[in-house]
């Protein structure tokens, strides 16, 4: 029975992952990509690969698009033996009722380590479980914290400035470097900063 937790490259995915290891195995990753890029934050598959290599855990690739996106994850589902699928969703409840459509009809079981759970609350047991990540797309009127270390500081700002702490509204997208998922850390480079349609995004190689 195979159990895989989708994969961003991001905090929550992370966080999802850390809590799902601690009450069950997870097989492996599942990250889906366009273009040589993961769907969902815009990270290299370079990176994903390091990342990968960091924890000592696969992580597989599907290649979609935004239309074929449902598609492709039911087939990956089915061609790598799925059962039981881990996802970092917080409390969108519309994205919640289209992951367990989508899993009820090839037969997965989805899984919600963080689901209703405080924003802030997870952000900071994140940064107290010793993981390290970095800002590296925010919505185009956050451009101050595109790079930033994603710590306690950051944590207040957003908090004081109305923004999610999560990013759970597509406010930011972070890359996790360390945490207690990984045997070492991951070391990248960030390089300039470039502007696609709804964020601004910095550029990371290893």
């Amino acid at each position: 029975m195979a159990t895989i937790a989708m994969w961003s490259g991001g905090k929550d995915s992370s966080l999802a992952l850390w809590r799902a290891l601690k009450e069950m195995n997870v097989d492996r990753l599942l990250c889906m990509v366009q273009e040589g890029k993961a769907r969902a934050h815009g990270i290299d598959v370079e990176i994903i690969k390091a990342q990968e290599k960091a924890m000592g855990r696969e992580i597989l690739t599907e290649e979609t698009t935004w239309e074929t996106y449902e598609e492709r994850l039911k087939s990956a589902f089915r061609k790598f033996g799925v059962k039981k699928a881990i996802f970092g969703d917080i409390y969108l409840q519309e994205h919640r009722d289209w992951i367990e459509r989508v899993c009820g009809e090839v037969g997965v079981e989805p899984i919600f380590p963080l689901w209703g759970e405080n924003t802030e609350k997870l952000a900071r047991e994140f940064v107290d479980a010793g993981f390290e990540a970095y800002v590296i797309a925010v919505r185009k009127d956050l451009k101050d914290i595109l790079g930033k270390k994603f710590d306690e500081q950051l944590i207040d700002f957003a908090l004081e400035n109305g923004i999610d702490p999560c990013g759970e509204n597509g406010e930011f997208h972070t890359i996790v470097v360390e945490g207690p998922i990984f045997k070492e850390g991951v070391v990248v480079e960030f390089g300039g900063v470039y502007e696609g349609e709804r964020y601004y995004h910095l550029r990371v190689k290893v």
